[in-house]
């Protein structure tokens, strides 16, 4: 009947099906996780690509042909400026760059690099305010079309695979870790139904419902069938819903499976030692030879 149960461990979408995982065996957890963490990377690296990349490149594309960040400082022809959004109807982002200083940086758009001689801004359409961040001293950048168009024409797949696997084995980490955070309040709503390890497995499982919500939210934010402030909302509801199922799954929980007892193995009878002959004794012997060598007995 356990081994039915651990069978049945697949789909962590219901309370029943992440209960299961409490007596799954690990490498079953481990593989549907990976395949979690899979779709979930699948999903943002075709959003980069969809929405972020072309304004990279077209931003590569109009870049003077001399220019770098030197030290902290970035060196550009004195009246070359930047400015390139996304196409009508999807602004997911916008680049510009002004040496001079930017009068105000317009949100507009879901995301925002505004380039400084000395820093970047980074902002949304969310209005939360900017972002400031220094150039790093000390480190020399390219940040010309010279340069930059082909380094990025030939690793752009490179970075896109990079982050993708980089996804994948952050939330691998960050799924055991809250699975070690969260087994102890599974153990106590348990009632004890489950061992250590079970709870660890469905604390680990109870998060999986909430990558799959906020990778259909980017799907759907990639197709602009949402915008950035229903994403805000899918990322919150996918913070939340794992307590649900730590909540309610552990009630559910089908015990481990009892340790069979060994059938202890039948004693044989011993074998009695036969009787050796005595050879001094004629008992038997004289009675036998009177028997057959008297003729009259």
């Amino acid at each position: 009947m356990a081994d039915d149960r651990s069978r049945e461990a697949w789909q962590p979408f219901t309370i029943g099906g992440v209960a299961r995982f409490a007596v799954a065996s690990r490498w079953r957890l481990l593989g549907v996780q990976c395949l979690f963490a899979l779709a979930v990377a699948g999903t943002v690296v075709w959003f980069i690509s969809r929405a972020w990349m072309p304004v990279i490149d077209a931003a590569i594309d109009r870049m003077p042909q001399s220019g770098a960040i030197v030290d902290g400082r970035l060196e550009w022809p004195s009246n070359a400026t930047l400015f390139v959004e996304g196409p009508a109807g999807e602004p997911f982002m916008r680049v510009d760059v002004q040496p001079g200083g930017l009068t105000n940086v317009v949100e507009t758009v879901d995301l925002v690099m505004a380039f400084e001689a000395d820093r970047v801004l980074l902002g949304s359409s969310l209005g939360l305010g900017l972002l400031v961040v220094p150039y790093p001293p000390g480190v020399d950048v390219p940040f010309n079309k010279t340069d930059l168009e082909p380094w990025w024409g030939a690793r752009a797949h490179m970075v896109l695979m990079a982050l993708g696997l980089l996804i994948i084995l952050g939330l691998l980490i960050s799924w055991s870790f809250l699975g070690c955070l969260y087994m102890v309040p599974v153990k106590i709503f348990s009632i004890n139904r489950v061992t250590w390890r079970g709870a660890w497995q469905l604390a680990s499982a109870a998060h999986l419902p909430g990558a799959l919500v906020m990778c259909a939210g980017m799907l759907f934010y990639g197709l602009k069938q949402l915008e950035l402030i229903g994403l805000v909302f899918v990322w919150a509801i996918h913070l939340v819903l794992p307590w649900f199922y730590l909540f309610f799954s552990p009630i559910f929980a089908p015990k481990p499976p009892e340790p069979e007892a060994k059938a202890k193995p039948e004693a044989k009878p011993e074998a009695k030692p036969a009787k050796k002959a005595n050879p001094f004794d004629d008992s038997t012997g004289g009675k036998e030879t009177s028997k057959t060598d008297n003729p009259f007995g």
